[in-house]
């Protein structure tokens, strides 16, 4: 098992999942620093970086320099900026989508069946970052958790994360049933990078993200298992199914 420091960015004033995952990676010590995109501008969000400060977490507003590895759960505009003049070895990010064209009909969730491709939140909070971003040379590997297994109901307090109901709703008053898309995507993450000596919980495959045409909060995303002449971005491990 290897052991890194990873930079995670968190849009705290989003969504307390950021707080939850950027605790998750504290937990297993292999958090560097958290990093604020953007910075809170509400109560709510003031509070949830006193929170992460109280439990001794790094917290910054601009991605430290000797970063190789990030982590991220909201908008990747400040990665957009980072990459122009910095590499990274790996980029893990919940969001994108894997539909109906490579997910078996079996296997998709209800609300997805017979979709290829969906608006997905983290790509469309800044569409012309997530553009740049996976057309990128500077990142040595880029790994998706998007809709199509995040939204499962098995990613819960009341499925796989049952050992940390007491912190999730306890500590964190997170409502029951609550998904917790960034969580899942950091502990797929650190499998990956062999930081967890644990399987894997989903099925990836390398596919190329595609578009229908940047149109703001309401671009629709997809995939492909092989690049068409309309797509321009770089082949990506995404996670496609639970595993069985």
């Amino acid at each position: 098992m290897t052991t890194k420091k990873i930079t995670y960015i968190a849009d705290i004033d989003a969504d307390v999942d950021d707080l939850i995952a950027a605790r998750y990676l504290k937990d297993k010590c292999v958090l560097g620093a958290v990093v604020l995109d953007p910075k809170p501008v509400s109560d709510t969000g003031f509070k949830r970086v006193e929170l992460l400060k109280n439990l001794g977490i790094d917290v910054r507003d601009s991605i430290p320099e000797d970063t190789d590895t990030i982590f991220i759960g909201g908008a990747l505009t400040i990665v957009a900026e980072f990459i122009k003049t910095h590499k990274l070895a790996t980029l893990v990010m919940n969001g994108g989508f894997v539909g109906s064209n490579i997910v078996p009909a079996d296997r998709a969730l209800d609300k997805f069946k017979g979709k290829t491709a969906i608006r997905t939140f983290n790509f469309n909070c800044d569409v012309n970052a997530a553009d740049y971003v996976l057309s990128s040379p500077n990142i040595g590997k880029i790994i998706l958790v998007g809709k199509n297994v995040c939204h499962n109901p098995k990613n819960t307090a009341d499925g796989i994360w049952k050992d940390l109901k007491p912190m999730i709703e306890g500590e964190y008053k997170v409502r029951p049933g609550k998904l917790q898309h960034d969580m899942l995507a950091c502990r797929e993450g650190l499998v990956a990078l062999g930081c967890l000596d644990e399987p894997a919980l989903c099925v990836y495959k390398e596919v190329y993200p595609f578009n229908m045409g940047l149109c703001g909060n309401m671009t629709w995303w997809g995939s492909t298992l092989t690049p068409k002449p309309y797509n321009k971005y770089r082949k990506v491990l995404a996670a496609v199914d639970w595993v069985a």
